[in-house]
């Protein structure tokens, strides 16, 4: 996997970094809708932090509705998995954790964390 230069990411952390705690808030007052936004645009950022156009929103939408939800439990795990390579932190629990927390229904806890690990991705600590 090709890393991005410290250059690119803060170039492009105007369209990745976002606020955590209004994703949490948006998703409780809409009923979990703006979850499904969230993983379309946490999609676009692991795509640009591994280089590649590995997650595509339809084909997750698609196969989540089909397997009544297991798809997107695999698709935590891997998008965490591949949050922690871009990272340089191959050895983290952290794809195990939000596997974890989307099993027990905590699906919104598991993409705050993502989200935060993609803000620290591009330079941005603050929630």
């Amino acid at each position: 996997m090709q890393h991005r230069t410290e250059m690119e990411k803060l170039r492009a952390a105007p369209d990745f970094v976002r606020s955590v705690a209004v994703d949490i808030v948006l998703t409780i007052v809409l009923c979990g809708l703006w979850n499904i936004w969230v993983q379309a645009r946490q999609m676009r950022a692991v795509n640009f932090m591994i280089n590649s156009e590995k997650y595509k929103f339809l084909p997750w939408l698609l196969l989540t509705i089909v397997t009544c939800g297991l798809w997107h439990l695999y698709h935590e795990y891997r998008l965490s998995r591949d949050i922690c390579l871009a990272m340089n932190k191959p050895d983290s629990d952290n794809p195990l954790v939000h596997l974890l927390l989307s099993i027990f229904g905590l699906s919104i806890v598991a993409d705050a964390l993502q989200q935060s690990e993609i803000n620290s991705y591009f330079g941005q600590n603050s929630l």
